[in-house]
């Protein structure tokens, strides 16, 4: 019998561990909690160490990208639930118990996205004290690391990350909401619970928009990707929401996410 944890692999996304020593703390804190966990290291050089546990297996690659990164994961993955995360986070006490549980008690559900805190404990974003179904404008909200996903609905659909989009790629961000949108096209049925699983710091590369033009022009580049002739739309839409948080004038906004969803078709017609 399958215990809670055995059901349950946690999917870390790390770079450049050259040595046991190196191991990011989210992975010292499942190898003493017997958790399964799957490290995918990005690195340039040939580590010369081997996985420390059953529960912890290692795999390196020399590229790099988020994305690329995920899909690695997704593809050596054994568990029946996965949860995907990062090296620079803190797993909450009894975390596998509450994904596995939401999992047996949702059976229709493919995907589940949860809570995350910051480092005070606070919760990152104001979140819905209610459980609900996705839509697409529910999943522009969720960040990766609280998204937990039931491993044969990705195989038997083949759905992958897109590698263009997310850190270390062309488009330095929405990996992760490019991912959910594609699932709910395919009919994935993408519930969220009020519960959090997660710590991860405040500060991050995908919320800092503040007079930063290539991550808003990247923004215009994932509306395109998601909603096609609609991203125009979309991007208007958006300005409007953010024109506090960038440190530019609306029209501004407008102009960098137009250019960046021209980049994109290029790009996109290029592919």
């Amino acid at each position: 019998m399958q215990t809670m944890s055995g059901k349950l692999e946690v999917l870390i996304a790390a770079q450049n561990i050259r040595g046991m020593d190196q191991l990011p703390k989210v992975a010292e804190q499942l190898l003493s909690e017997g958790s399964a966990a799957l490290i995918i290291n990005q690195t340039n050089s040939e580590p010369d160490f081997e996985s420390p546990s059953q529960n912890l297996r290692i795999f390196h690659y020399n590229e790099t990208g988020i994305c690329r990164s995920r899909n690695r994961a997704l593809q050596q993955a054994q568990a029946s639930f996965l949860l995907i995360t990062d090296d620079d986070v803190e797993l909450l006490d009894g975390f596998s118990e509450t994904i596995v549980e939401a999992f047996e008690n949702n059976p229709e559900a493919d995907i589940i996205t949860f809570q995350c805190l910051n480092e005070h404990g606070e919760k990152r974003k104001n979140y819905s004290d209610d459980s609900f179904w996705h839509n697409m404008r529910t999943l522009m909200r969720v960040s990766s690391v609280e998204i937990a996903l039931r491993r044969d609905c990705i195989t038997r659909k083949s759905l992958l990350f897109d590698a263009r989009f997310g850190v270390g790629s062309l488009i330095p961000t929405g990996g992760e909401t490019v991912f959910l949108c594609d699932a709910h096209k395919l009919g994935f049925k993408i519930l969220y619970l009020p519960f959090p699983i997660v710590k991860h710091p405040d500060a991050s590369s995908g919320r800092v928009l503040y007079q930063n033009p290539a991550l808003i022009k990247a923004k215009g580049a994932m509306f395109s990707r998601i909603f096609g002739r609609k991203a125009y739309g979309v991007c208007i839409l958006f300005a409007l929401k953010k024109r506090k948080e960038t440190g530019y004038s609306l029209i501004k906004n407008i102009q960098l996410m137009y250019a960046g969803i021209n980049e994109f078709k290029d790009l996109d017609h290029g592919k």
